[in-house]
């Protein structure tokens, strides 16, 4: 760790060949000193007051705390009255004869000025040193690096999110680190002026924390724009950070702020130019050779296969697509997953590259399932629904897996599946789907369970058979998922099998309700 700059009683030190007598408030010497004053109507919050003690009294001292300074030296000795309370003030004495005030006040701004100076200087050698590795291309790990070797702090910087994007253990702090690595990793443990990111861009460039554990940390907002885009923190034991601590963080912040923006659209243009070839893709506008090129170029690996999934918001007043790509693209970038991303009016579709050696696309699966967790996360009053299509092994057969996850994500909307819902997973669905719009299809439903889906009853009884059917017919099993009675369950399917006039003991009788109802969930409505 680097040696402190002066604080009050450091500048004490360097002033004078004698030590000073510290009347009270010693405890608070390390305390930063503004400026040096000769009065009390120039002073400034602050400032170290210098005067003569026998002007010294009741009345200096509370002017002193309504003016906020941070000290006053008296010359020459002067007790302090048992009648006057300092408060947090810091009062010293000195008794080595000095010229004059005057004089005194020139020495000690000298010092404090050539020391602003020299933390001046030093600031731009580590702001050049940061910006020569960020223009060398070394990215956030490199300058996390740097900043933790000058500094000798434990060094993270975390998007938006929490998630840590680089971070560099400190010697002092290496058998805790990844402690503090999962502590903070939670958004919580920010100050308050920094959890919102619009409003954090108002609030002091760097803030000081205690964290749990005998730690501090100093943690600055990454701004890009108008509104944080992540934190750079700087982690220490409790008291040992100091003035190059938050000169480091001051420079490293707007340097990691500018790689963050450039990363950030150097992810724009990417993404652009990937929409740009999934529509030229979807609507048949390259040649299979341009396709296969462009397709290479984005990164995806046509030896593999590839899975189409389309995401969107459900609700009356539901966030942006905008937002729902946000959280596409975070997700992403958290798996480490190769998907190229682009919109379809209200819906973000993605292009997931899967094994084609597996049955299940599981990557796409686990992609769909943490993008509807996260926006259930940030946004918990709008349901997200993914679809899911087939994985195929040929760039001519996407719009097949986009036009099969269509039918997915339309199937999570009428049923309101709060998971991804896989084409496959349909089942007898994918061929209703078909039949959607055919008078016999209503017709079917109609004279199935018509009678049943009017009776006043008919939620409570369409659950009964739902969980009859869950249960291969097991009435045990079944009433105790419902958590009724054995003889109520038997009530309950007389009454069924009155109303649609059909014997449930019949396997073409089941299958005929089965189906039935699928169409009713499908249809959503009693035609």
């Amino acid at each position: 760790m680097a040696s402190k700059t002066s604080d009050l009683k450091e500048l004490f030190r360097l002033t004078f060949s004698a030590p000073v007598t510290w009347i009270c408030g010693e405890a608070n010497s390390q305390q930063a000193i503004h400026w040096v004053s000769l009065g009390l109507p120039e002073a400034q919050p602050g400032d170290l007051l210098l005067i003569n003690a026998s002007e010294l009294n009741s009345q200096v001292i509370l002017q002193a705390q309504e003016k906020k300074l941070t000290a006053l030296l008296l010359l020459g000795a002067a007790p302090l009255a048992e009648n006057i309370d300092p408060g947090d003030l810091v009062i010293a004495a000195v008794d080595e004869p000095v010229p004059d005030l005057r004089s005194l006040q020139r020495t000690m701004l000298t010092i404090l000025i050539n020391q602003r100076i020299a933390l001046m200087e030093r600031g731009v050698r580590i702001r050049t040193q940061l910006s020569e590795l960020e223009a060398e291309g070394r990215g956030l790990e490199g300058l996390t690096k740097a900043m933790a070797e000058i500094s000798g702090c434990g060094t993270l910087i975390q998007d938006k999110r929490g998630r840590i994007l680089a971070q560099h253990p400190s010697s002092t702090l290496s058998t805790i680190w990844t402690d503090v690595l999962e502590q903070l990793a939670d958004l919580s443990s920010l100050p308050d002026g920094l959890v919102d990111r619009k409003l954090a861009v108002n609030q002091a460039k760097v803030v000081t924390q205690i964290i749990p554990g005998g730690l501090e940390r100093l943690i600055a907002p990454l701004i890009v724009g108008e509104i944080a885009r992540g934190y750079l923190s700087m982690v220490d034991l409790q008291g040992e950070l100091d003035d190059l601590d938050y000169l480091v963080i001051e420079q490293g912040s707007s340097v990691c702020a500018m790689e963050m923006a450039r990363n950030k659209a150097i992810r724009e243009a990417e993404k652009r130019l990937k929409g740009d070839l999934l529509t030229a893709l979807l609507q048949d506008n390259l040649s299979p050779r341009d396709a296969r090129l462009w397709v290479q170029t984005m990164g995806l690996d046509l030896e593999q296969a590839h899975v189409a999934l389309r995401f969107a918001w459900e609700g009356l007043a539901p966030p942006s697509r905008r937002r729902l790509e946000t959280i596409i693209n975070g997700e992403i970038a958290q798996l480490g997953l190769q998907v190229i991303v682009s919109s379809l009016s209200n819906e973000v579709i993605c292009f997931c590259q899967v094994s084609p050696d597996k049955k299940r696309p599981e990557p796409a699966l686990i992609l769909g399932q943490a993008v509807l967790h996260q926006a259930a996360q940030e946004y918990p009053n709008t349901q997200a629904r993914c679809g899911i299509g087939f994985p195929v092994s040929s760039l001519e057969k996407w719009r097949i897996s986009l036009r099969q996850a269509g039918q997915a994500l339309e199937m999570a909307r009428r049923l309101r599946e709060e998971k991804p819902l896989y084409y496959a997973d349909l089942s007898v669905y994918r061929l209703l789907f078909q039949l959607e719009h055919s008078p016999d299809l209503i017709a079917f439903q109609q004279e199935t369970l018509g009678k049943l889906l009017t009776h006043e009853g008919a939620g409570e009884l369409i659950h009964t058979l739902e969980a009859f059917f869950e249960h291969n017919g097991n009435l045990s099993q079944a009433a105790e998922a419902l958590f009724i009675h054995r003889n109520t369950l038997l009530y309950r399917l007389e009454r069924i099998a009155s109303l649609t006039d059909l014997d449930l003991e019949m396997p073409e009788n089941r299958l005929a309700i089965q189906l039935a109802l699928r169409i009713y969930h499908m249809i959503g409505k009693y035609t």
